[in-house]
């Protein structure tokens, strides 16, 4: 029989292939959700593995708030190991505050809980917490530092300062390790996280940036969280996983192709995305919503940073990584069995 283990962000894409799959490899999960949480998106991902339904039944959901440890503090004392998932997703630097308050004051709450339960936290940080390369094509991994006066996203300053509490932590005493996985690429809701981005290069965009970046199954990180969780070798240690770094034209091209559209064509130079995020912020105004585009995310997409795993595989010689093909296929067959269940 597997541990006891707690898991927060649930609801996600990450968190929601990973009680799946703990699950599926005889764990009890306890699960946390927030008053009025949506559970279909969860539900949808358990339908995409064999015998997910059923295993479904056998989630334990309770509600909280990360940022109220009084919610959840007595079931992670029940557990043996927490897998801190939740986390704000944002590139707006209007969300500084609420990026701050979950991705900082929530992951606070859930070390000093893990610390005085005496409970195990896997915790769920980024590559963008990750340091910065001095020269073009250096690889990034978990020791390359962070170059102070660098420009990074709001995002990015919230999970690097997340990973500084939970190494402040393990000072002082917290049994932890840490991951860092790139974009996560999976079948989920197609409305949120980087399903969105895929969803448009399956309809085909004719644009790419100059930007390169690390990508990654949802399938290597949950099995690679287990594992590491697991490991009783591994103590306050982070782990970069990436499947293999790509450019934003390459990955555009395979997503296109799977789908039989044209991969993308006209290069997108960096004046041409800071004229594209100002318009469409002017049109997100009128209309009253955000855009997907902003000023850091046309920013980003023109950086170009490569990531190492070679930590991760040194560690775990017999693991493969999906290949992005691999990828792109399995998500496709996802979803194509999703339309013909819905016709």
């Amino acid at each position: 029989m597997g541990n006891k283990v707690f898991v927060t962000g649930a609801t996600g894409l990450l968190g929601s292939h990973l009680i799946c799959y703990l699950l599926q490899t005889g764990h009890s999960v306890c699960a946390l959700k927030r008053a009025g949480s949506d559970l279909a998106g969860a539900f949808q991902v358990f339908g995409f593995y064999p015998g997910g339904q059923e295993l479904w039944k056998e989630v334990r959901w309770v509600e909280g708030d990360v940022l109220k440890p009084e919610t959840y503090v007595g079931y992670i004392r029940q557990a043996e190991v927490v897998y801190h998932c939740a986390a704000m997703v944002s590139f707006d630097e209007g969300d500084r505050v609420l990026l701050e308050e979950t991705n900082l004051r929530g992951t606070e709450n859930i070390a000093a809980a893990c610390l005085e339960c005496g409970c195990r936290l896997c915790y769920v940080s980024s590559i963008a917490a990750l340091g910065d390369a001095v020269r073009e094509m250096e690889v990034i991994d978990e020791a390359t530092p962070v170059i102070e006066g660098r420009e990074h996203s709001v995002y990015s300053w919230s999970k690097g300062n997340a990973e500084k509490i939970v190494w402040e932590f393990v000072g002082r005493g917290l049994d932890a390790v840490i991951v860092c996985p790139s974009v996560i690429l999976g079948p989920g809701v197609w409305t949120r996280s980087s399903s969105r981005l895929f969803a448009a290069a399956a309809r085909g965009i004719p644009v790419y940036p100059r930007g390169v970046t690390g990508y990654v199954d949802v399938r290597d990180v949950v099995a690679l969280m287990v594992r590491l969780a697991e490991d009783g070798m591994v103590r306050g240690e982070r782990f970069v996983l990436n499947g293999g770094n790509y450019a934003f034209r390459e990955l555009f091209a395979v997503i296109a192709r799977a789908y039989g559209k044209h991969p993308p064509y006209f290069y997108l130079r960096p004046w041409m995305g800071e004229v594209v995020w100002r318009f469409l912020a002017v049109v997100g105004r009128l209309a009253g919503r955000r855009p997907a585009f902003t000023r850091e995310t046309a920013r980003t997409s023109q950086h170009r940073s490569f990531y190492s795993n070679a930590k991760i595989s040194n560690r775990y010689p017999d693991f493969r990584f999906h290949t992005l093909e691999e990828t792109v296929g399995y998500i496709k067959n996802i979803r194509e069995g999703l339309d013909r269940f819905s016709n």
